[in-house]
């Protein structure tokens, strides 16, 4: 099958590849890995607190294992660090019962150790944007924020030398109390306040007074605090507010509210714990280093080297180190899908992520037995950043969406596979929730100039030329293109694309640095709620800066709902306000297609395109038989 599938690349561009593939596969001074695959992109992070993305998800989620874990096939949640947990009747409290596990350095991991990684994924100074996934634990969303007010007891983080010399980046020592009052910094002229003492977590512009002793913003240690001691930050106290027990070897969860998805949950790679150990010693970015990184998972982290590759090699201090069959694997860093495609033809790669669309078209017509294809929990979209004019006026945004043709970008970029998306929530979702997503998107041109006009740009003039940004894919600069030229044709407007680095993508969008940028979502779980609750205001992955009183309201009514069809008209009640305020223009519902070759066993395809590495094994005499061109 590799010679046919060779058969299709231009015959330039496979002589060009076979040096990139002999390359791929070994280093002067490294043998060559078991197993490669393509990953897309250079990973951002190797922290599971710091990332969001699939490339990163895909190493991760093989570094760290999780209190539970994926079924490769069924995507049912199974024991990981766990190795059983019961529930309580009324769905509030877990109890988890650990195997006895340690991490790569020999280290044990006990209950404690995953509370405190816990505590540092709710830590506001982590900033993890996945740190509302665990808000449903009592007393975890106050804790996140930030939220104190007079009258709480409280933890007060004091600034000055680390505890331990020899933990230099651990929390410094921790004073525990009641917070009794909160005056202004300067009583004598508050001209400069920008607002009152609210439950809005910790300030630079007041004074906090616990059991008696008053204390202030480290950033603010001057004369003007007076007998004030600096802290670093006060937080509600987390021993006693977040629902959270240890024993050595058994963790009691108790939640705010009954949430069936939670299994689900702890096998997703951000709640996976993190050797704390390690991170108050070297601290963070340094902790992920390849000198100091320690891990829990599969695998541990054997090199790295940067837009090149990731090698993974199998953890022997590993729980469930028998069930792991390959020894060694390499994620290459290639952005561009006609290399990697390329390369996958040559033997080079065992699994090829990044398909060009001219390549999937074939394949797909073709019934290729390497191509993996499965209806998929994914949305493709466009985030809109709604505190920017024109683009603020919700008609602006409803005239971009009508002008789309998502017809045409599928079958002109994707072919057979992906679907327009007439709602956020993919279709599909209803097979497995029974929730039936709000599929009110409308295509039409003539009212999108109407609306165009009524904000004041009639045909398209006066409007400025702001930009339409991707992460450098050949796929999304075709979309983006076809969008291009849709609006200039409908509309009478013009965007200036821009093509970016992943890493420097991803910021831009978290501090909302962009006009219209392209993105994607992939379920963290069977689940609406995982789509919706993305823009809920001031959300780490709303990246819009879009913002709804009664959006907000039904998000949380249908986190305190238990039955499921009111729960579900709940969802699609807010979904419906997301259609129509359209912070986001929904584009495809994705069809996950992978290159898989003949010689991979063990690869199952499953709605949220999940493929745990631990889990593959490879027919070795195949492989070289397949390599050698022989099939």
């Amino acid at each position: 099958m590799l010679a046919r599938l060779r058969s299709m690349v231009p015959a330039l561009l496979v002589v060009l590849v076979v040096a990139a593939g002999m390359w791929a596969v070994s280093f002067p001074n490294e043998p060559p890995a078991d197993f490669v695959f393509i990953n897309g992109t250079e990973p951002q992070s190797l922290d599971p607190q710091r990332v969001t993305g699939q490339p990163e998800g895909r190493l991760v989620g093989s570094l760290f294992e999780g209190l539970l874990r994926w079924d490769p096939r069924t995507l049912e949640p199974r024991g990981g660090l766990a190795k059983n947990w019961t529930v309580s009747a009324d769905g509030l409290i877990y109890t988890f019962y650990l195997r006895p596990a340690c991490w790569s350095d020999g280290e044990p991991i006990d209950a404690f150790g995953v509370i405190a990684a816990w505590r540092r994924m709710l830590d506001p100074a982590t900033a993890a944007e996945y740190a509302y996934q665990i808000w449903s634990v009592k007393g975890a969303k106050n804790y996140s924020v930030g939220l104190i007010a007079k009258g709480d007891f409280v933890e007060v983080e004091l600034d000055g030398p680390p505890v331990d010399p020899q933990l230099p980046f651990a929390r410094g020592r921790v004073v525990r109390g009641v917070l009794e009052n909160i005056d202004s910094l300067d009583s004598r002229d508050n001209s400069s306040l920008s607002r009152e003492p609210t439950r809005e977590g910790f300030s630079d512009q007041w004074i906090y007074t616990v059991n008696g002793q008053r204390y202030a913003a480290a950033s603010h240690a001057s004369t003007r605090t007076g007998d004030a001691i600096a802290a670093r930050c006060i937080l509600p106290d987390f021993q006693t507010t977040v629902g959270l027990h240890a024993q050595s070897d058994t963790l009691t969860v108790e939640l705010q509210r009954p949430t069936p998805y939670f299994p689900q949950l702890l096998a997703f790679y951000p709640l996976a714990p993190v050797p704390m150990h390690v991170i108050d010693r070297y601290g963070s970015p340094g902790w992920t280093s390849q000198k100091h990184m320690v891990s829990s998972g599969p695998y541990r982290l054997g090199f790295r080297r940067l837009r090149d590759r990731i090698r993974l090699v199998r953890n022997d201090l590993y729980w469930d180190r028998e069930s792991v069959k390959i020894g060694s694997i390499d994620a290459l860093a290639i952005e561009s899908s006609s290399t990697a495609f390329a390369l996958f033809t040559t033997g080079a790669v065992d699994w090829n992520t990044s398909i060009p669309p001219f390549a999937a078209r074939t394949l797909i017509k073709r019934e290729s037995p390497e191509l993996r294809t499965s209806p998929e929990l994914t949305i493709g979209f466009y985030r809109i950043n709604t505190t920017r004019a024109p683009l603020s006026d919700k008609r602006v945004r409803q005239a971009l969406s009508l002008a789309l043709d998502r017809t045409d970008i599928v079958q002109t970029v994707f072919g057979p596979g992906e679907v327009p998306s007439k709602s956020f929530v993919p279709s599909g979702i209803e097979s497995f929730t029974g929730y039936i997503p709000a599929a009110t998107i409308q295509e039409n041109a003539d009212l999108a100039r109407q609306l165009l006009a009524e904000a004041g740009f009639p045909k398209g003039k006066g409007f400025p030329r702001i930009t339409l940004s991707f992460n450098a894919d050949e796929g999304h600069q075709m979309v983006a293109e076809l969008v291009q030229a849709q609006w200039k044709e409908q509309l009478g407007i013009d965007f200036e694309l821009v093509s970016m680095e992943w890493g420097a993508f991803l910021h831009s969008q978290s501090t909302l640095d962009f006009w219209i940028a392209r993105s994607g979502w992939i379920g963290d779980y069977v689940d609406p709620n995982t789509f919706l609750d993305l823009f809920v205001t001031g959300g780490a992955n709303n990246q819009t800066g879009f913002s709804s009183d009664s959006y907000d309201a039904l998000i949380a009514a249908a986190a305190d709902e238990t039955d499921r069809n009111r729960r579900n008209n709940l969802f699609r009640d807010a979904e419906m306000i997301l259609m129509q305020e359209l912070p986001v223009l929904p584009l495809f519902v994705r069809t996950s297609k992978n290159l898989v070759a003949p010689w991979v066993r063990n690869f199952h395809n499953n709605p949220l395109d999940i493929h745990p590495l631990s889990a593959l094994d490879i027919d070795s005499q195949a492989r070289d038989i397949g390599r050698r061109g022989g099939r």
